[in-house]
């Protein structure tokens, strides 16, 4: 009974092994960053107050309408208020490293030294260590969580029934929470495996219709669970997608980066399209030869495996299923980048729906730092097993030598991933910010904030990092409504924006050598207040200077504030109506008449100038989608939206709106008042979420208690 109980004590302790040594590996992948502060790098952007509402309220759907993070971005909120912001990042990240090697672990059945190389190369290679550098962690998230989804996907097609359905559209779900990528990689592989295990079953097809049953079911769970950004984005006038050219295709295709050209670097799980990192390849003449005992083990671990039957815990259909899906996600990553695979790549660009989420190819890389590991781990295994049969010539000691030589292959041909080779730090955000933040927080009325140099990306000298190219930050981190640039200005690309918000500030920042009553002209926008930060070209905004109703508030050594001097209000009635034909026509008229004082339509119509007074109505905000507004003698009521948002969502009284300069809400008054409201949020986003809501209820009930309650019942 002793001997029973130190065997399974044993046991016990070698299965907390892996995870000792991943937690160890992610710790000290992270090394330095791990010290107070925050990690800030081109898409990585995190701060101490981040607010979730505008996109649970549907009011940034015009800035980014395909997005499944809105759970996530609540448990950030509410994270970086129990804990300092910077170490709620840390715990992402640590776990984004951490789950990547536990799931590539755990996906691989057959345990030893192999399931080890797999953890250790799909937590530490070229891709995540690209795309780390890029700051992109919602693709290393998907990437982290697909190991865990196939997994359940596979014992799903192996033993069909309620709670593996249900498991499969949770993990899948948790796969594009951040960043909805994951969602489509994830798709591909499910359907390659799905088509491998009916064609390699294809005998016995008949009783393959309890898994035909259980797949649907769990896709339709899936479709239910994430209700509640799929109705939204599918009924968006306007998304990202819509705004994605040819141009894109050849910016973002997957860049060589050595003399061994496009296929080898793809091939290699390099290729990012964005230059400036220093690689492990960069350093060591002879990656390449670690890369080919990489793809010497996959392809050994194939061969070697791909004709095992079950009950073998490496059947064959499974290790075909990872083989189709290195060679599938490497032609895929090519994209644009090569002759052999840009016309196939542009056919699915142009006619497969969301495909053109992928203009940035290499990331079907994702799914061949799946096949690697997997396949390589298969190549590990069996390369012990040969050595283990060779036990009587080669010495203990040698074999141990030599599979820890194929374990430190990975580590060995991304080391720069540990620490990051010195590219990135850990930061605070400059005192100013927070003096700014603090000064706007004290007007306590309701506006709007221009945030400038207009950019989405722009350099920022108070980094830490050799690359110092950061996302607008301004929108997280201050407290009020940013109006800040979303124009991407890459090469043949200089936004692709679909905010009409953002178009009439670039309207006004082109013509800023003819205008000096910028404030009156921001007035619609209900902006109060301009931050300039000395970055980038700010010294291009100098007319701001020079502007006759903007006057500096408050002046620190990074930053400026300048007050609108002229009236701001978020709701203000008028009489008149001016009908222009342009918006050029429209500045023409600013210099003569206070555009505060008219409805200004973009059209050909009857002007009817009326009273040229303008009212500043009372109101009180009920929610950010629900405003109470008081009545008015004036025709018309104009409201400045607290987010960039559709006009024709926004109603008063259940009127319909006109458009203040062609994309601002106003509307016919009515005496006694009455509430503006945002139909959208209650006519989709709220039924939405429901529907989700319940759904995910039942998942949990149907998983956990249902099985509770028939462990009761077959014991009674």
């Amino acid at each position: 009974m002793k001997k029973t109980k130190s065997t399974l004590l044993n046991i016990k302790t070698r299965a907390w092994i892996p995870y000792l040594i991943y937690a160890v590996l992610s710790a000290a992948v992270l090394g330095p960053l791990l010290s107070p502060g925050y990690i800030l790098t081109l898409d990585m952007i995190h701060s101490p107050n981040m607010d979730f509402m505008p996109s649970f309220y549907g009011l940034a759907e015009s800035v980014s309408a395909v997005s499944a993070a809105i759970p996530f971005q609540l448990l950030q909120q509410v994270g970086s208020q129990i804990q300092p912001g910077w170490l709620f990042q840390k715990v992402v990240l640590f776990l984004i490293l951490f789950l990547a090697a536990v799931g590539a672990h755990r996906l691989f059945r057959r345990q030893g030294p192999g399931a080890y190389f797999a953890g250790l190369l799909y937590m530490i290679n070229p891709f995540t260590y690209a795309r780390f550098l890029a700051g992109q962690w919602g693709v290393l998230a998907a990437y982290a969580m697909t190991p865990f989804a196939i997994k359940a996907f596979i014992e799903l097609l192996e033993n069909a029934n309620g709670r593996n359905a249900v498991k499969v559209a949770v993990l899948s779900t948790l796969v594009g929470l951040i960043q909805i990528h994951g969602f489509f990689l994830l798709l591909l592989a499910f359907l390659i495996i799905f088509v491998v295990r009916v064609v390699k079953e294809r005998k016995a097809l008949p009783r393959f219709g309890q898994t035909f049953k259980y797949v649907g079911i769990s896709a339709a769970l899936f479709c239910a669970l994430n209700f509640y950004w799929l109705l939204p984005v599918l009924t968006a006038k306007d998304t990202i997608l819509s705004q994605l050219s040819y141009a894109d295709l050849l910016v973002f295709a997957p860049k060589s980066t050595s003399a061994l050209g496009v296929a080898f670097d793809t091939a290699s799980m390099y290729g990012f399209w964005r230059a400036g990192y220093t690689y492990a390849k960069d350093i060591l003449p002879f990656w390449w030869v670690l890369f080919a005992l990489i793809l010497f083990l996959a392809i050994y671990g194939l061969i070697c495996n791909y004709r095992k039957v079950e009950p073998h815990p490496v059947s064959g259909w499974i290790v075909v299923s990872f083989g189709i899906i290195g060679v599938a996600s490497f032609l895929l990553a090519l994209g644009a980048s090569t002759e052999v695979t840009r016309t196939p790549f542009e056919w699915l660009w142009e006619h497969v729906p969301f495909f053109r989420g992928f203009r940035d190819s290499q990331k079907f890389v994702a799914l061949l730092c799946l096949s690697y590991p997997y396949l390589g781990g298969l190549g590990v295994n069996e390369l012990a097993k040969g050595l283990k049969q060779q036990a009587k010539r080669l010495p203990t000691v040698g074999m141990t030598a030599l599979i820890a030589g194929a374990l430190l292959i990975p580590p060995a041909y991304s080391f720069t991933m540990f620490g990051f080779h010195e590219q990135l730090g850990t930061t605070g955000y400059p005192q100013e910010w927070y003096e700014a933040n603090d000064y706007l927080n004290q007007d306590e009325d309701d506006f709007n904030v221009l945030f400038l140099p207009w950019h989405l990306y722009m350099d920022y000298s108070w980094l830490p990092n050799r690359d110092k190219r950061l996302g607008n930050a301004a929108q997280q981190f201050f407290d009020k409504p940013i109006v800040s640039g979303d124009n991407i200005e890459v090469p043949g690309i200089y936004s692709q924006s679909a905010n009409p918000v953002s178009k009439y500030v670039e309207f006004l920042l082109r013509n800023r050598n003819d205008i000096n009553n910028l404030g009156e002209l921001l007035a619609p926008l209900n902006v109060r207040y301009v931050i300039l930060v000395r970055e980038a070209d700010y010294k291009s905004y100098d007319f701001l200077y020079r502007q006759e109703d903007l006057r500096v508030e408050l002046k620190k050594a990074g930053i400026t504030l300048f007050r609108n001097e002229h009236l701001t209000t978020r709701v203000y009635g008028v009489d008149s109506v001016v009908y222009v034909k342009s918006l050029q026509a429209y500045l023409e008229l600013s210099k003569s008449q206070d555009v505060m004082k008219h409805l200004y339509i973009i059209g050909s119509g009857p002007s009817d100038n009326g009273s040229v007074e303008v009212e500043k109505l009372n109101f009180v905000e009920k929610s950010p989608v629900k405003y109470q507004v008081d009545g008015t003698s004036r025709r018309y009521i104009v409201f400045s939206v607290p987010q960039n948002v559709g006009t024709e969502y926004w109603e008063y009284n259940g009127k319909k709106p006109l458009k203040n300069l062609g994309f601002m809400p106003a509307f016919e008054s009515s005496p006694g008042g009455g509430e503006v409201i945002y139909t959208r949020f209650y006519r989709l986003y709220l039924p939405s979420y429901i529907v989700s809501l319940l759904v995910f209820a039942w998942m949990i009930w149907y998983y956990f208690c249902l099985k509770s309650k028939r462990a009761d019942s077959d014991q009674a």
